[in-house]
């Protein structure tokens, strides 16, 4: 009875036992499939970076940019955390290549970008520079020497204009104050335009100048201020056969060549100047040029030199345009032998005597020194027809 007592109890153990170890295997396999589906479905933490509390930032007022750098310009540092610049965190995945191994090598140096300017308003464009010429002055006469002064006063009262050559002489004696080339233009003006009282007393002033600073102009004032009573008195003596002179003779001067060693060399140039408006023939103009020396330094005679070679100025010779043509003539006299000397005495240039005709009458004299005019016999009314040999051709 005991021992099948005992054999139940052994077999109740048994199951009983057999049933714990099932019910202990199902809890360990329940408990290992939870810890599994709770490792396999917890999200990593370390890849959310952890935003600092609110009250432990300072609250400040930083100046923002709103444009974003270049793309390459900057690269993080991955020894240093992010920086949060925002209150509320992002929870939102981070930009792709933010960050880097500890171990990885840095990056090769990039070429610096120029930033990135933002402008408010557009950059004001530089200046451009004008392409135009600069304006040319209305001033005709300025920067201009005396003799181009002189030759434009020309040129304008040749076209009619004596008001403008007026205007042309007083900018020239403003430059060049007290010259005689000026005051016997302006004279020469006056007398075109009829004011003859205005342009004797220049005359008068240029007469009364320094010889030496008036050269040929003083014997022109000369010649101006005795061409009234010389035309009254030709007007006497020849009654209906006295016409108007057609032509007159400028200031004469002489200079002489300094290059010249072996002898003497003087160019006379002799201005020819129509009067009025009227048509000049060439073929009908002549002239006779007479050479003086001194002769042992007392007496005057009349040279000896070469035959003078002479020239017009401009071509054609017509006396259009300004009404003045002139004439250069060369004196030379070549160094004398001991026997020329024994036979005409130590010479020297000493003065010529100019005398001018249109169609055989005389129109007008010139002489320096002035008293020259009293050597030998006067000078005729008229010449006989012909062709003056002094005088070279006249066409082109």
């Amino acid at each position: 009875m005991a021992s099948s007592s005992s054999s139940i109890l052994n077999a109740n153990q048994g199951r009983a036992t057999a049933t714990a170890l099932s019910i202990l295997c199902m809890l360990v396999m329940v408990q290992i499939g939870l810890l599994v589906k709770a490792i396999t479905e917890q999200p990593p933490t370390v890849a959310v970076p952890v935003a600092p509390a609110v009250s432990a930032i300072p609250v400040t007022a930083p100046t923002l940019n709103i444009s974003p750098p270049p793309v390459g310009q900057l690269a993080p540092d991955p020894s240093v955390p992010p920086v949060q610049t925002a209150v509320t965190p992002s929870f939102g995945p981070p930009p792709i290549g933010s960050f880097q191994a500890p171990n990885a090598m840095p990056p090769p140096p990039l070429v610096a970008q120029p930033p990135v300017m933002v402008a408010t308003s557009p950059a004001p464009k530089p200046p451009v520079p004008s392409t135009n010429p600069p304006a040319k002055t209305t001033d005709p006469a300025a920067g201009m020497s005396l003799s181009e002064l002189i030759d434009l006063a020309k040129q304008v009262r040749g076209l009619g204009d004596m008001q403008g050559a007026l205007e042309v002489l007083k900018r020239a004696d403003l430059q060049f104050p007290a010259t005689p080339e000026v005051a016997a233009e302006t004279a020469l003006s006056y007398e075109q335009m009829g004011l003859t009282d205005k342009a004797t007393t220049i005359w008068k002033q240029i007469s009364s100048m320094d010889p030496e600073k008036s050269a040929g102009f003083a014997d022109l004032a000369k010649r101006k201020l005795n061409a009234a009573s010389a035309d009254v008195a030709a007007s006497t003596a020849l009654g209906a056969d006295f016409a108007p002179k057609s032509l007159s003779l400028g200031a004469c001067i002489a200079s002489k060549d300094p290059s010249v060693a072996n002898g003497e060399k003087v160019i006379l140039r002799v201005p020819i100047l129509r009067q009025g408006n009227a048509v000049v023939d060439p073929a009908q103009v002549d002239i006779d040029v007479y050479f003086f020396d001194r002769v042992n330094g007392e007496k005057v005679a009349q040279t000896i030199a070469d035959e003078p070679l002479s020239q017009w100025g401009a071509a054609p010779v017509d006396w259009s345009g300004v009404g003045e043509e002139p004439l250069e003539v060369t004196y030379f006299l070549p160094a004398l032998t001991p026997g020329e000397i024994a036979a005409h005495g130590r010479r020297s240039y000493h003065g010529y005597v100019v005398r001018l005709y249109y169609q055989h009458k005389l129109q007008d004299v010139a002489a320096e020194p002035r008293d020259l005019l009293d050597f030998g016999s006067r000078a005729p009314l008229f010449v006989p027809g012909g062709v003056n040999p002094l005088l070279p051709p006249v066409s082109n």
